[in-house]
């Protein structure tokens, strides 16, 4: 797969962090900044992200922004082709895509309920101690002074 590192005016990117459910939100680039002199080498790219009162402005690099709707962002795609290392990272931020929700390695119903047992009858308890609450003090009330 390639990783788009450059994009153009008007182009559709999608980002994370913007909604409250960390969902992938589609956005479209109008400017592109050189801030080489101050410092900084990647190009940043200014993102409009529409919402119900006036676009919402951003300033990413291409590390932190996804070419299409499936995500991962490009910081993630760039790890190389490990695709275990890439998967594991995606978990760790909530992003989890299809390849991830099967698997080879997940326990069948059988090996879960056969764990399940073990653990029920592993269980020992120590008896409960039961203890009587004490009796509260009787509240005598003072004698006036004559």
């Amino acid at each position: 797969m390639t990783i788009k590192k450059t994009y153009e005016i008007g182009d559709n990117v999608w980002v994370y962090g913007i909604t409250i459910e960390n969902k992938i939100t589609k956005g479209k680039v109008i400017a592109n900044i050189d801030l080489s002199t101050q410092g900084y080498e990647d190009l940043h790219y200014i993102i409009s992200i529409p919402t119900h009162i006036e676009p919402l402005l951003e300033i990413r690099t291409w590390h932190t922004m996804s070419q299409d709707e499936h995500g991962p962002i490009g910081s993630l795609r760039n790890l190389g082709d490990i695709q275990n290392y890439n998967d594991k990272k995606m978990r760790q931020i909530g992003y989890v895509h299809s390849s991830n929700l099967e698997s080879d390695s997940d326990p069948s119903p059988d090996q879960i309920m056969a764990a399940l047992q073990k653990s029920a009858n592993s269980i020992v308890h120590k008896p409960l101690n039961l203890k009587d609450n004490k009796p509260k003090r009787k509240y005598y009330p003072r004698k006036k002074k004559l």
